[in-house]
């Protein structure tokens, strides 16, 4: 069976479907147009993450001749991505029904914007996905530090594409104001910081996160830190005319946050230090055990 994908994407949710079929052993060649990439100038970094463990090649489908490669290409591969606006790509004469005649075991994955017909070509971004989806409200300035809409757009396209490898071929669609929708759950009570088991505090060096939610482990950090007389106040407030919550930060700031570590990894509460983004080697989270 081949384990080769076109990855025609450009921007997030595409090339990250990509970089993750890669990193699950897929031969992944992502074919840009002549202009390139907008990543590249916006973040070089996450440009460069993303084309790791890819072959590049620019084709352009608006001649005779990138239609024509990307045909040989299709002839040979398992799985197609791309999230040009729906009909763009049948109008360039590669569309799903073209390119699945060629190859009838392809998997087509068109990463798209909505659903609903009134707004099926409609242009898109994370942000007005998530504008749309109801995940704003739900929560606030969330929006501004991760791209979620394109995040969970990729790993479902990684799913459809790997439902269509089960089932010898299809087309599918993403819609990634679905896939923010999605995200946009009822409320976990109380998961905000505004509680003192459960939150980040200042410490003598960097910040701890303390996440001490269910009553075993915080009656074994009041139990570690001697101090019993806190166990009844693990869903008081974080405010400042809580005795307890000052006494907390008072306490933690005592110390550093790799000491809380050390200190949690021994009575078995789990509070880590608050570490700087690294980018991650690989985006597999698992590992095969047996």
């Amino acid at each position: 069976m081949s384990q080769k994908v076109l990855d025609l994407c450009r921007l997030l949710p595409g090339p990250l479907a990509g970089r993750m079929l890669a990193d699950l052993g897929f031969e992944v060649v992502r074919l840009l147009p002549p202009a390139g990439d907008l990543t590249q100038a916006l973040s070089p970094q996450l440009y460069n993450w993303l084309a790791a463990g890819k072959q590049t090649i620019t084709l352009d489908l608006k001649t005779p001749d990138g239609v024509g490669q990307l045909k040989a290409l299709v002839a040979e591969a398992a799985i197609l991505l791309e999230m040009n606006r729906p009909g763009v790509m049948e109008r360039l004469g590669v569309g799903p029904e073209t390119l699945r005649a060629i190859n009838p075991k392809l998997t087509y994955v068109r990463i798209a914007s909505y659903r609903e017909a009134a707004l099926y070509e409609a242009p898109g971004h994370d942000l007005t996905y998530l504008a749309g989806g109801g995940f704003i409200p739900r929560f606030g300035d969330g929006w501004k530090y991760l791209q979620i809409a394109d995040g969970a757009g990729a790993y479902w396209a990684v799913i459809a594409a790997l439902d269509g490898l089960r089932k010898g071929g299809g087309f599918y669609e993403v819609y990634l104001s679905e896939a923010a929708a999605g995200l946009a759950y009822p409320p976990p009570v109380k998961l905000d910081g505004s509680i003192v088991c459960y939150g980040i505090y200042p410490t003598r060096e960097g910040q701890l996160a303390l996440g001490l939610l269910e009553p075993h482990f915080w009656q074994r950090f009041c139990a570690a830190v001697g101090r019993e007389d806190w166990k009844a106040s693990a869903f008081s407030p974080a405010i400042e005319s809580n005795p307890v919550y000052v006494e907390i930060r008072t306490l933690l700031a005592e110390r550093t946050a790799d000491e809380w570590e050390a200190l949690a990894l021994t009575h078995g509460f789990p509070a880590r230090k608050v570490q700087p983004y690294v980018p991650p080697p690989s985006t597999i989270p698992w590992r095969e055990v047996r």
